[in-house]
């Protein structure tokens, strides 16, 4: 049997309110073990917001990682582990922690998951709003990124056109020849002509501004801290925020993370979870294997993790 935890942390220095009060534990936050379809799960985490994280010395916060990791693994025998929100970008997609002698266990950044129903979230958001793909500009924000590369590769064949970004042009190139797609490539965040954006960043605050989005403008968010706030989704009524890394849980599972949706669950941890179920004793880090994507699709059908409603900030979407 496969034990697993998530392992955070904080997005903003509030969301420790919101936090059960038994789940802190000095400068951790790890709930109790929870039974759940022949596996036992918990949530993890360190008490971090997300600027601090990428803040401090790459080292250090690696350190503070790992020493959790080691502690749940020692006091709770979990020997699978999956890198939630920036836990996964400060270590180099999880790469850096297979490399970790102490720990033991097996590790997944859930990202495989993530990058499907993003994909899924967003065919699934312009069939509601009655829209074909091929008549459609796409831009996607952090496109080399761990999820942003898997889901360039999946959703560029099906627009009209696609505009990849990201901080550094040899990234992008390289992209750009593993798609082999006719693509623009731009460093800068040109996003006023997209008529379709997916963000896939690892940025620590809202990145998109009401200025960056054309009218009617579709925006499937996947990046925790979200790249669109709340604000400027009240301020443009004409705007479609998607969240684009929630499933819902199925009913049989008793399984809420703090902050979120009830009845929703991020879908990395949906994978992480469906990974313990299935048993599978394997690392699943660095850049997305589509044949693992594939795979984490059908254990989705298996075990009934599905997007049945569009949301944005866990809010049904009805217009």
């Amino acid at each position: 049997m496969m034990n697993f935890a998530t392992l955070g942390h904080l997005m903003y220095d509030d969301d420790i309110k919101i936090i059960p009060k038994e789940w802190i534990h000095g400068k951790w936050i790890y709930s109790p073990q929870m039974d759940l379809n022949k596996t036992k799960g918990q949530i993890s985490g360190l008490k971090l917001n997300a600027k601090q994280m990428m803040d401090h010395p790459l080292e250090n916060i690696r350190e503070k990682i790992l020493e959790l990791a080691i502690f749940l693994q020692d006091n709770f025998d979990v020997n699978l582990i999956q890198l939630g929100a920036l836990t996964t970008s400060v270590t180099s997609g999880g790469k850096w922690f297979t490399e970790q002698k102490k720990y033991r266990g097996f590790v997944n950044h859930g990202d495989s998951y993530t990058a499907t129903t993003t994909c899924n979230a967003t065919i699934k958001t312009l069939e509601f709003v009655k829209k074909n793909p091929t008549d459609l500009t796409l831009a996607i924000v952090g496109a080399y990124g761990v999820i942003g590369e898997a889901v360039s590769k999946i959703l560029v064949p099906k627009f009209n056109h696609s505009i990849l970004i990201g901080r550094r042009k040899p990234k992008l190139q390289e992209l750009r020849e593993k798609i082999k797609e006719d693509v623009k490539t731009t460093t800068e965040l040109k996003t006023q002509d997209a008529d379709v954006i997916v963000t896939a960043t690892n940025h620590s605050t809202a990145l998109l501004s009401s200025h960056h989005l054309k009218k009617n403008a579709i925006v499937v968010d996947v990046s925790q801290p979200p790249n669109l706030s709340y604000d400027v989704c009240q301020q443009r009524p004409d705007i479609i925020r998607v969240d684009g890394g929630f499933v819902d849980l199925p009913d049989e599972y008793d399984f809420q993370i703090p902050g979120i949706p009830k009845r929703k669950i991020f879908s990395c941890v949906a994978e992480i979870f469906m990974q313990a179920m299935e048993n599978e004793k394997k690392n699943h880090v660095g850049a997305i294997d589509l044949t693992h994507l594939h795979r984490t699709e059908k254990w989705a059908k298996k075990y009934g993790f599905v997007i049945n409603e569009l949301t944005n900030y866990g809010k049904k979407i009805s217009r």
